[in-house]
């Protein structure tokens, strides 16, 4: 029997037991066998983590300021080893277990039924969309597994009719803390969730309860003005006035281009509304009202106005689509009444799990092997801003070799040595352009290093086309946002 009151549901069952903590320590192993695979970092944030963590433990302070709780475990675990990238590797796996299991325990809630939920947990931690998550973007993935947590105290609280203690109330605003800190866009998806909730059930609490949340709500975003890197309202007209394009694209078509190998996955998820839908109507009215909130997250998700490249605001919130996708799937998945049948689906997960890892840990990967090389070759002034793209400069802060970072530089850098390191530009067109005389250091895999002042010059020169071609994420062109420089402000407070 489970205990309708407890948030944690428990299997009496020793076999089933035995089965969860086998799967649990499978998908670690998993994880960890592949993470490890490798002695570098992974994509293009790699080695910012292991840059924040480096400099919190060297200098007591981020680098670049920030409150996720993420970012805080990671310092802490670093503690377990002396290669700071080996155990951001561990922690990470870590999370997706974490991932796995609370996905697992929410399931169980949902349906009662072990092999369902044993599955469903699977089944989303093996979504070709995680591995962007657990290789690029740690914070997000912490967001999610609290997020999901969020959601389970939500809705055993309604099954419950709300007859708690205070003690139940302090665990949501706990998590809603947790994702809200965690990062921005979990943290926005997370106050939709918990508004929704509030006003849908305004009826249910009385006057002083639905006070003291709403005054939990606004204190915490009020705070947040006083915490790096968490979400504000210039986020949003950063978001509106410099990341959206819009044109009618179809995400998953989009997708589908960068992942032609999950096409199937690809197919199911975009049909994970309509089977719902269809299996709608056997749910209870309790149920359906809360389903229904992840569609329309999934609408939210994929709406088709919009410009979707790699990673660019709408793609980052696209990647988001296996959690409502996965949780619309699972009135579906309970109608699978074979326990044969799901063990067989869990079974064959795994294989397809290690794919989507291995496919995933490639994608927005760097060449860190070439640029562990390169750093011995440097040759800059003391005290040198160094302007390189994203993924290059977190590897050289990680290992000290200079201070450097992916944005042309603000007024204060005026009066230090501003050097910039150039991918893709031949010696033959740095000196039609800028003649014999220019102090150009050139480098292993197509790289150079010349003054920024002439970087400049030498694109004031360029024709149009040529210009367009060469200013790619490789050789960045652009400030930094006002969100970013409002961040940058917290360092004279930690300092």
């Amino acid at each position: 029997m489970v205990n309708s009151n407890s948030v944690l549901p428990m299997t009496t069952n020793y076999k089933e037991k035995l089965i969860l903590f086998g799967t649990i320590l499978l998908v670690l192993s998993l994880q960890v066998l592949v993470q490890l695979s490798s002695e570098f970092a992974y994509g293009a944030d790699g080695y910012y983590y292991a840059a924040q963590v480096n400099s919190y433990v060297t200098k007591g302070r981020f680098f670049s300021p920030d409150a996720s709780p993420i970012l805080y475990g990671l310092v802490y675990f670093s503690k377990l080893g002396n290669d700071i990238v080996i155990t951001n590797k561990i922690f990470v796996s870590l999370l997706v277990v974490s991932l796995f299991f609370v996905s697992f325990r929410f399931a169980f809630l949902l349906s009662k039924k072990f092999y369902v939920s044993l599955f469903f947990g699977l089944f989303l931690i093996s979504s070709s969309y995680l591995p962007h998550f657990s290789f690029n973007f740690i914070k997000n993935l912490g967001g999610i597994l609290f997020l999901i947590l969020l959601l389970t105290e939500i809705y055993n609280l309604e099954k419950n009719n709300f007859d708690r203690k205070l003690l139940q109330y302090v665990k949501i605003f706990l998590f809603f803390g947790l994702v809200f800190f965690s990062h921005k866009i979990t943290a926005g998806i997370a106050l939709c969730f918990l508004l929704l909730w509030l006003g849908k059930h305004s009826h249910s609490f009385k006057y002083k309860t639905i006070t003291v949340i709403f005054g939990v709500i606004s204190l915490v975003t009020v705070v947040s003005v006083f915490f790096p890197n968490t979400l504000q309202w210039n986020d949003l007209q950063t978001t509106f006035s410099e990341n959206l394009q819009f044109d009618f694209q179809i995400p998953f078509y989009q997708y589908s281009k960068l992942y032609p190998e999950f096409i199937w996955e690809q197919i199911v998820f975009f049909l994970s509304p309509l089977i719902y839908l269809i299996t709608r109507r056997k749910l209870t009215k309790d149920q359906k009202s809360f389903y229904d909130q992840f569609l329309v997250l999934f609408v939210l998700l994929t709406l088709p106005f919009f410009t979707y490249t790699a990673f660019n605001f709408p793609f980052r919130m696209f990647l988001l689509v296996f959690i409502p996708g996965t949780f619309l799937l699972l009135p579906f998945f309970s109608q699978i009444k074979s326990a044969i049948i799901l063990v067989i689906l869990c079974v064959l997960l795994f294989p397809y799990q290690y794919f989507t890892m291995i496919r995933g840990k490639d994608f927005n990967n760097q060449d860190y092997k070439l640029y562990s090389i390169i750093l011995p070759l440097f040759q800059f002034p003391k005290n040198t801003l160094i302007i390189v793209h994203q993924g290059f400069d977190y590897f050289i802060c990680y290992h000290k070799a200079g201070d450097a970072f992916h944005f042309l530089p603000e007024e204060k850098h005026k009066n230090r040595p501003i050097y910039r390191i150039v991918f893709g530009v031949s010696s033959l067109e740095f000196k039609k352009y800028l003649g014999e005389s220019t102090k150009i250091q050139y480098l292993p895999g197509f790289y150079s290093i010349l003054e920024e002042n002439k970087w400049q010059e030498f694109l004031s020169l360029l024709p149009a086309d040529r210009k367009e071609q060469i200013l790619d994420w490789r050789n960045p062109n652009t400030h930094r946002t006002k969100t970013m420089l409002i961040n940058e402000s917290f360092k004279e407070i930690t300092k």
